[in-house]
């Protein structure tokens, strides 16, 4: 899955710089110009990436055939259909149809079972795991088959030489296939986005956009993405363009330094107002930041009338979408108290925001920054039950609130930014349940999650604060989150697909990635695993580790995209970074009096 970490690489840039929260600010001055110059539009690209094998590529070789007869269906929308039917005898295709979802499978052995039949043909035998169905605008949704064997049989055809020549499926398999190796391959990571139902933040939703799709025509494509509305997750936490929206003409792809136009066409009345049309230039340029086009100046059309023009390098400098300041802070908890880690290749330690007085007799914590604000939330002991503690201040925490109920177990407490002024509400896991919190009242109120089973383990917060991962009765879930009436609702539940078992633990590694601990399929060792949110991408961070892994923690990927800071996380009470363990030596242990004994650090996590 090499290809998959690269995609995130060239796909996701977030330019980090303020202290407001997660969000984008509204006073960023719009130009607004006349007619102006615009550059001569690119010539036309020749044909793009390279399509995937044909039937003949593979000879006489019934792997590979089967191998390739996987990548078929990749491509652009619309001629799936066409491009798997060439493999298959003409008798036995599949009839056109107008849908194309092509089911995504991740295979469980590297390699399909050949089976020699006593005819001369062979039977083709694949164990995958059901990913998701890729949709024609490039979302992939929950998977429709949810079979986990499929047969299909290849051979000869007697027929005269010439275009009959080698291996052909004699007996396809039921519905469209496609492994994830060829997601990978001929496609590439795009995310594009929605404005939240509060109007305050952008939420990013992933897409595939098929490497065949020429440069000239792919801003076209993004913005008939938006036009069409949101993934089907995604739809119950997020506000679809205007009814009626839609694309004049093809948007032309300008050479380097020109100007991008967008064209839209909308219903009498609607986005009439400044901030109306704000909020949809930003949400279109952010959508567009990624295209290869966009590199200088985006205008705005509005039937014809240009409406905003905007040198995108600056808005992209001064709108944020995730503001964050300052080096990453990693933390861990040492003879109960919270400490500074060092040798993270961070820079110095950040000071442990909470008063000294309060930094004791804790467990697990997490914090949260939104400018000067800090919230804090620590997890502290008394004898044999747990109890939540919570608090915020200015550049330290004094005044702390202490749940009165008591638990047998409790998880590492997390935060979802808010850009509004009320603060973050806390999410934590306590005796197989999911809480919610606030930064000035430690007492739980259970979140409740429709159609999940099962104990709740594990919980992991979006930096965009309205998507939360968690892990329940051995499963892991995404969902959006909305907070209606000061209470949280969870919608759009969706399980996803991991090759890794008894997932224990889960953290967001970026806008459309997640880190996952789970125990390996081949040895059953602990491991860690990035996952894509649809669950198709997936390649491994940490593996071979001997225990279970409890906690886990790690700094957003898309912050510093050109040096990450590792992974944390916990395995049978060892604190690791990237696979090594944390000693206690590498506690900041300040100017006060150490704690005794030798035990090393527990519960690292980052605060950002």
């Amino acid at each position: 899955m090499r290809r998959f970490q690269a995609a995130i690489l060239a796909g996701v840039v977030l330019l980090a710089s303020g202290l407001t929260a997660c969000g984008i600010p509204d006073e960023t001055d719009v130009r607004v110009h006349g007619r102006g110059p615009v550059a001569d539009t690119l010539p036309a690209d020749g044909p793009g990436a390279a399509p995937p094998p044909g039937r003949t590529a593979s000879g006489m070789e019934p792997e590979k055939f089967a191998r390739n007869f996987l990548t078929a269906a990749a491509g652009e929308a619309g001629e799936a259909y066409k491009r798997v039917n060439e493999y298959i005898v003409p008798q036995k295709r599949f009839p056109k149809s107008g849908n194309e979802d092509v089911n995504i499978v991740r295979m469980l052995f590297r390699a399909p079972r050949i089976i020699p039949n006593s005819d001369g043909t062979s039977t083709v035998k694949i164990e995958v795991q059901p990913v998701g169905v890729l949709r024609a605008n490039g979302s992939i949704g929950e998977p429709d088959d949810t079979e986990v064997t499929y047969n299909f049989t290849i051979g000869t055809v007697p027929t005269d030489p010439g275009s009959a020549e080698g291996l052909w499926v004699l007996k396809p398999p039921p519905v469209l296939l496609m492994d994830v190796e060829a997601l990978a391959n001929y496609y590439e990571e795009h995310t594009i986005y929605f404005w939240n139902q509060d109007g305050d933040a952008l939420v990013p939703d992933l897409r595939y956009l098929p490497r065949a799709v020429p440069v000239q025509r792919r801003a076209t494509q993004v913005l008939d993405w938006l036009i069409g509305g949101p993934s089907d997750w995604l739809n119950s936490g997020v506000t679809r363009l205007p009814d009626g929206t839609g694309v004049v003409g093809n948007v032309p792809a300008p050479k380097e330094g020109g100007r991008l136009e967008v064209n839209l066409s909308v219903k009498a009345g609607e986005l009439e107002t400044d901030a109306d049309l704000k909020k949809l230039y930003k949400q279109i340029i952010w959508s567009l930041r990624t295209n290869p086009p966009l590199g200088d100046e985006l205008e705005l059309k509005i039937q014809n009338q240009s409406k905003m023009t905007m040198v995108a390098a600056d808005y992209l400098r001064d709108n944020p979408i995730y503001q964050i300041s300052g080096p990453p802070a990693r933390y861990g908890v040492l003879a109960g108290s919270l400490y500074p880690l060092l040798n993270s290749g961070e820079g110095q330690p950040v000071p442990v925001p909470i008063a000294a007085e309060a930094n004791q007799n804790i467990v697990s914590a997490g914090l949260s920054r939104n400018g000067e604000q800090i919230s804090a939330a620590l997890v502290t002991k008394n004898g044999n039950s747990l109890r939540l503690r919570v608090g915020a201040g200015l550049g330290v925490v004094g005044t702390f609130d202490t749940g009165s109920t008591s638990y047998g177990s409790m998880g590492r407490p997390v935060w979802l930014k808010d850009s509004l002024d009320d603060g973050p509400t806390g999410l934590v896991v306590a005796d197989g349940k999911l809480w919610e919190f606030s930064n000035d009242d430690a007492a739980l109120k259970q979140v409740p999650l429709a159609g999940v089973s099962g104990q709740v383990t594990a919980v992991g917060a979006s930096l965009d604060g309205r998507r939360i991962a968690f892990v329940a009765g051995g499963r892991l879930y995404v969902a959006t989150v909305r907070p209606v009436d000061g209470t949280l609702t969870v919608a759009s539940v969706r399980q996803l697909a991991t090759s890794l078992k008894a997932p224990s633990a889960v953290d967001w590694f970026g806008e459309y990635s997640l880190v996952v601990a789970g125990l390996e399929q081949e040895d059953g060792r602990a491991a860690v695993f990035r996952l894509s949110v649809d669950g198709a991408g997936e390649s491994p961070q940490v593996t071979g580790v001997g225990a279970l892994i409890t906690e886990l923690a790690a700094y957003p990927y898309d912050l510093e995209p050109q040096a990450s800071p590792p992974l944390v996380y916990e395995s049978n009470l060892v604190a690791y970074a990237a696979g090594t363990p944390i000693t206690r030596n590498q506690v900041s242990l300040g100017p006060g009096t150490p704690p005794p004994g030798t035990t090393a650090p527990t519960a690292p996590f980052y605060l950002y």
